[in-house]
Order: C-alpha cells, then structure tokens, then sequence
C-alpha cells in the first residue's frame, strides 16, 4: 500500500497499479472482515491507479467488489469517484452523469431531471453574478468554510460531474451543476470546489457578454484556490479563467504559458481531464492565433497520442479536427478531405460526428473546416459548414465563440458569397457577425480590432465606397501585424489585393 502511495505520488501510475496489485493478490481469505481498511485502501487506490493508466475495464471491475463489500455508504466514494471519471473518458457521458447523480441523492443533494430550461438557467446565473460581483475579494475570502460532511462530499461529486455534463448532448445539465455547486457554496459555506465553480460561473458569463463582471468573479475563484491551497484545482482553474475568461480582454497568446502549466500540473497530479483539456486549449488557440504550423503540428500530434493513450476519446477527436486541417494546410491539400474520407470505407470526420450525436463534436468540425475551407477559397463549402453549425448551435445551451475567431471566419465567409452571388441575405448574415465583432472591441477584445477594421473594409467593398474601403484595409493590415496575428495579417492583406484587382489601385 506505502509502495502504491509513493508511485501514485510520483505519477508513475502503472508503477502504482502493479504495486496495490500485489497487495490485492496476497490478502488472505476473508480479508473484508478481517482487514477492512488496508482491503478498502488498497481497492480504491488501485482503482484510481488503474483510471490514470485508462484501464477503464479494471476500474469498472473494482468498484464492483468495493460497493459489494462496504459497509458504509461514505466508504465507496473514492471508487465511485474513479467510476465516473472512467467513463466520461470512455466517452459514455450519459452513464456517468446517471451514477453521479444517484450518490448525489444519497448525499441529500438532488439534481433536477430533466434540468431548467436555458431561460431559467440563465435568470439563476445572473442572480448568483449580482450577488458575487457585489463582493469584494476580501469579503469572500473571509466567508465561513463549509464543514457539512455531506455537502463537501457532494461538492466533490459535482465537481466531477462537470466534464461529462459539458459535453453530454444535454447541454443544460452543465449550468445547473455549477449554479447548484455555488448555491451549496452560498449556503452552507467555501471549500475546494468552491473556486472551480465560481471560476466555472466567469467562463459562462461571457457567453452573455459579461466581461467586467466575469473578471471580477473568476479572480474570487482563483483567490479561494489560493487560500485553500488547492493545487488540483490549478488545472481547471487555467481552463476557465486564464484561457477563457481572460483571453476575451487580453491577447489570446498570452493564455499559452497557463495552459502548458495547467497541462504538466494536471498531468502530474493525475487530474487528466483537465490536463488534456488545457492540451486542446492550447492548439486551439495556437492555431488560431497564427503560430507556426509545423511546430504546432508536432506538438499537437504529442497531445493526440496522450488522449488516445489514456483513452479521452472525445479530446482525442476534438484534437484530430485540428490536426487534421494543420496537416492540410500544411500539404496544401483539397478541405473536403474533412467531409468525405479518402477511404471510401471510411465516413468523414464531420459524418462521423453527426452519427456519433455529440453536438460539440459536430459544431467543431463544422467551424475548424469551415475556416480551412475558406483559407482555400472554397467559399460555398464554407458557408454550408457555417450554416450547419448554426443550426446545431440553435439547440444548444451555449455557442463556441473562440473569442470572435468563429464569428471573423463566418463574417468573412458571408461577405465573399455576397461578393459572388450579390445576394442580401449573405449580406445579412454577415452584419450579424460584423456586429458581435463590434460588441466583442467595445467590451476590450484587443484581438478583434484588426478583424472589425476588416469587416468594415469588406463591406465597404461590397457597397462600393472605394476609397473608405481602400483606408480601412490598410487599417486592417496594420493591426493585424501590430497585434501579431501573422494568418489573419496575411489574409487581410489577400483581401486588399482582391480589392486592388476588383477596383484598379485607388
């Protein structure tokens, strides 16, 4: 058991699992009655051992034996912990969220089923924004510590729950997780897992605009971390507040340290979820913050083999859409390589994810081959990809906005088939881009600036002020350099050639 301990302490998992192994094999018969501790320690912390090598069978076999053999309700908690956690990784998000749930109730926390609707989620959110954007860093951090064994328990438990209801079809069961958490939280005290929900509450209010506030309340969230000294909640932490919420007001490049430590923390601590979480993160915006793409290709094929490895399926698939388009991009070759496979007895990535039904997976592959597809010029692939993930966003709880990367790719996408087919409603399509763009630099988005100048230029362009049109593109060009977005400098730089040969050089 001190041998597993140590391995575990040491992140060499397989090291650990072989070690509670052989403690496991040499008990003697009747070992539960005879030696009930050392028999639970050793089964959950094999378990647990055996979740970090994504052994997710074997986890499944333990807890069996642990809920058959324990005596106390409190004392299967730890293998439900490694349950759950295995099959969100297993990607069966459903089951997870339904385990999770039934200890919940046990626990005397019961979770609404089928959840709220979006309206009355939202309407619980900014009444727990009013109330915390009201306190001061001081105040909280002097609010009493939760001490109900129970309600810490559950606070563990929903803190659990939280990747797989992030990305379950139903996607309403993630905010009524973290309302829940900080209502907990409000009521009966701070602990842990206060501060990955509060933090968790700042990432979601920028969905509705609210950044001053959202700032505010996700630095409650890190100062509580702080105080509590909850290293293991670092990793989300850096999720959701360093390259969600910050990166709305400051350059998106500056995120990349946090998410690499975030990565090597989690990994180290074994909190894969949000190791692996920081990994995808940290190609999402390298890519679309215009990094090198041969260097970023590499590093990105490191992560997806660290998915696959521990067998995070939906990470893995989420980070073989980037991968894939830099590869493409790289070769320079055709995107329709995303909608329709060269192997013809295999489906496409994007038919792969309808049929898997995960909204997110779709929406994801619609957006990253939506912004390839454009790169190429293959302008109506582009806005068929753009409108499909509009339609699925539609059902959703929330939208992926990239900060505003998704919103330039679909406004540049709208303008160049207006430009093609002089069709309204494609200028109409892309005024609602241009205007989200607008909300985003007036809320202190430093990285729309240059993508709002361009949107201006084009639909100059397209109305035919040709010298406003001419300013703005060189406007355009200069944030964009000054900004450091070397892609989306090029790109602006092709849309004002285009210009120039439409309209001779003004």
């Amino acid at each position: 058991l001190r041998a597993g301990e140590k391995a575990m302490s040491l992140a060499t998992f397989l090291a650990s699992a072989s070690y509670l192994k052989a403690g496991i094999d040499v008990l003697c018969d009747n070992h539960w009655k005879r030696h009930y501790d050392l028999s639970l320690q050793l089964h959950s912390l094999y378990a647990e051992a055996e979740y970090c090598n994504g052994h997710f069978q074997e986890v499944g076999r333990v807890t069996g034996i642990v809920i058959k053999q324990a005596t106390l309700f409190e004392n299967k908690f730890c293998v439900y912990v490694a349950l759950i956690k295995s099959l969100t990784s297993g990607n069966k998000l459903k089951d997870a969220v339904d385990i999770g749930t039934k200890v919940l109730t046990e626990l005397g926390v019961h979770c609404l089923s089928p959840p709220p609707t979006n309206r009355t989620l939202k309407k619980d959110m900014m009444e727990l924004k009013i109330k915390l954007e009201n306190t001061t860093y001081d105040e909280f951090l002097k609010f009493r510590e939760m001490n109900d064994v129970n309600m810490i328990a559950a606070m563990k438990f929903l803190k659990i729950l939280l990747f797989p209801s992030f990305v379950l079809a139903n996607q309403q069961y993630y905010p009524m997780i973290v309302t829940q958490m900080i209502q907990l939280t409000l009521h009966y005290g701070t602990c842990t897992e206060s501060c990955v929900a509060i933090g968790i509450l700042s990432y979601q209010l920028c969905e509705y605009g609210e950044f001053k506030a959202s700032d505010h309340i996700g630095r409650i969230g890190l100062l509580l971390c702080e105080k509590f000294k909850a290293e293991e909640c670092l990793p989300t932490i850096s999720v959701v507040y360093h390259l969600g919420v910050r990166c709305w007001t400051r350059h998106m490049m500056l995120g990349l340290e946090k998410a690499l430590h975030g990565y090597k923390l989690g990994m180290q601590l074994g909190e894969l979820e949000s190791a692996l979480l920081n990994a995808y993160l940290y190609a999402v915006i390298s890519f679309i913050s215009g990094r090198n793409l041969i260097e970023l290709e590499s590093e990105i094929d490191m992560f997806e083999k660290q998915m696959i490895e521990y067998k995070n399926i939906l990470l893995a698939n989420l980070t073989q859409v980037i991968h894939h388009v830099i590869s493409n991009l790289v070769t320079s070759k055709d995107p329709i390589s995303l909608i329709a496979s060269d192997n013809m007895k295999q489906e496409g990535i994007l038919a792969h994810a309808i049929k898997a039904n995960n909204d997110m997976y779709t929406c994801h592959v619609c957006e990253f081959g939506g912004i390839e597809a454009y790169i190429f010029g293959k302008y109506e692939l582009a806005a068929d990809l753009a409108l499909k993930r509009q339609e699925v966003e539609n059902k959703m709880s929330r939208s992926t906005r990239h900060y505003g990367a998704t919103d330039f790719y679909d406004g540049l996408t709208f303008l160049a088939m207006a430009h093609k087919t002089n069709s309204s409603n494609w200028g109409f399509l892309a005024s609602k881009a241009m205007a989200k763009i607008e909300r985003y630099v007036q809320n202190g988005n430093i990285n729309c600036e240059h993508r709002l100048l361009l949107f201006q230029a084009e639909t100059k362009s397209l109305l035919g002020h040709v010298k406003d049109a001419s300013s703005d593109y060189d406007l355009a060009i200069a944030a964009a350099e000054k900004h450091g977005f070397i892609n989306e400098h090029a790109i602006a730089n092709e849309r004002a050639g285009d210009f120039c040969l439409r309209n001779g050089d003004p």
